[in-house]
């Protein structure tokens, strides 16, 4: 599977790979990377 940088998608993986994000940030960014991954793969 290719990896996409950028875009909505990459930022929140960003926000979740990153130790600074908030915890609401951090679920925010787990539901957007849950909702592309039911949607697209």
């Amino acid at each position: 599977m290719a990896v996409h940088h950028g875009g909505k998608v990459g930022k929140a993986g960003k926000t979740l790979a990153s130790k600074s994000s908030t915890q609401k940030a951090k679920s925010k960014a787990g539901s957007t990377l849950s909702k592309h991954k039911a949607d697209k793969h």
